[in-house]
């Protein structure tokens, strides 16, 4: 039976996030674990993008902080490390106003770019990704993943925070070639296959819900969980925002391969049970018009029924991160805003994924929207 352990956390102050953290890592793992006397701890956050914690789009410094604090004080030689969105414009942008740069010096811990190591194609079956080659310098990896709503794939938690490992501008090159939902949440699952944590946590103290992951709405939702079994955990945290883990097409898709536990009633609950943590009022997006465009009403009916970015204008600041970004090259900056050429943009979303001000809104045709 898989386990998933959940506490309450009413801030990150770090007092609070230290006791929180510590009682779901140990009722995750049923005590301390095995020794981690000289163990190389990779602790991976999501770093979408360079955007500053209270914003909610970044695993908070606080959680990632007091994980390294935990791991160090049991013997283990610890790092922090990712491929953060946004990289092209310099990590170190990135490192500082997502506050990791400040946890890292006040601890004198190390911050490993993904990028700068390179990369190893491994197979997934017929399949090939390139995962960044840093990882195999650690024996260990825990997963801090941020809790937010998907436009595509509905949830991202711990599975999805795997997809870090893939470096640079491989990820939106993935994203162009596979839009549709399922196709994405497979090359997901591929990436995870590659790369299983030994822990997962998830930062839920404040989520994100509505149009995330990047442009939705901040949520308190004061909650702390961790477990080896990342499905598991991905599975709990969905029920709690009332939602059937099974539509979640990562979650499906991940247990369909055996990789982890999708069912609720198979997962034991550790800290309470799991109606004392349950989320009221969290909004998940609709994702199912991506499963249907382009491909199979054909492509006479593309004209009519679409689901696409837009730029709001009166919002761009013209920094032009999202042209940077989007693999299709459908953005242009010809006046201040940038504006979304529809030929040639295939829905990927890098583009409101990237936007530091939530500039790019996705937009459905009308027919979308009355078939919806």
């Amino acid at each position: 039976m898989a386990r998933v352990a959940l506490t309450h956390c009413a801030s990150y102050s770090l007092p609070e996030v230290e006791r929180g953290l510590r009682e779901v890592i140990t009722g995750a793992l049923g005590g301390n674990g095995p020794s981690l006397d000289g163990k190389r701890v990779l602790i991976k956050p999501n770093l979408l993008a360079a955007r500053e914690p209270e914003r909610c789009v970044t695993t908070h410094p606080a959680v990632v902080g007091a994980a390294v604090d935990y791991f160090r004080e049991r013997g283990a030689v610890v790092s922090v490390g990712d491929s953060p969105g946004g990289a092209v414009r310099g990590v170190e942008r990135v490192w500082k106003n997502t506050g990791m740069l400040a946890m890292a010096e006040s601890r004198g811990v190390d911050l490993v770019n993904f990028e700068a190591g390179g990369w190893r194609e491994r197979p997934v079956g017929q399949r090939t990704y390139a995962i960044a080659r840093a990882l195999e310098s650690f024996d260990l990896i825990v997963s801090v993943a941020k809790f937010k709503t998907h436009v595509l794939t509905l949830l991202t938690g711990s599975v999805k925070n795997t997809f870090g490992c893939v470096p640079g501008l491989h990820k939106p090159a993935l994203h162009l070639k596979h839009p549709r939902p399922n196709a994405m949440s497979k090359v997901i699952v591929d990436v995870f296959s590659l790369v299983r944590p030994w822990l997962n946590i998830i930062d839920a103290v404040e989520s994100m819900d509505r149009g995330g992951p990047s442009s939705g709405r901040v949520v308190k939702t004061g909650l702390l969980g961790a477990s080896s079994d990342a499905v598991a955990l991905d599975t709990v945290f969905a029920a709690l925002v009332g939602l059937d883990p099974m539509k979640v097409p990562v979650i499906r898709e991940a247990a369909g391969r055996g990789l982890g536990e999708a069912a609720i009633e198979r997962i034991d609950i550790a800290g309470g049970r799991l109606e004392e943590f349950g989320v009221t009022g969290f909004e998940i997006p609709s994702n199912w018009a991506f499963g249907l465009i382009p491909g199979i009403l054909g492509s006479a009916l593309t004209r009519f029924l679409w689901v696409r970015p837009s730029i709001q204008k009166e919002v761009c600041t013209g920094c032009r991160l999202c042209a940077d970004m989007c693999p299709a090259g459908a953005i242009s900056f010809d006046t201040g805003a940038g504006t979304v050429n529809a030929g040639l943009c295939k829905s990927c979303l890098c583009c409101h994924e990237a936007c530091p001000e939530g500039a790019v809104e996705v937009k459905m045709s009308r027919l979308a929207r009355l078939v919806g």
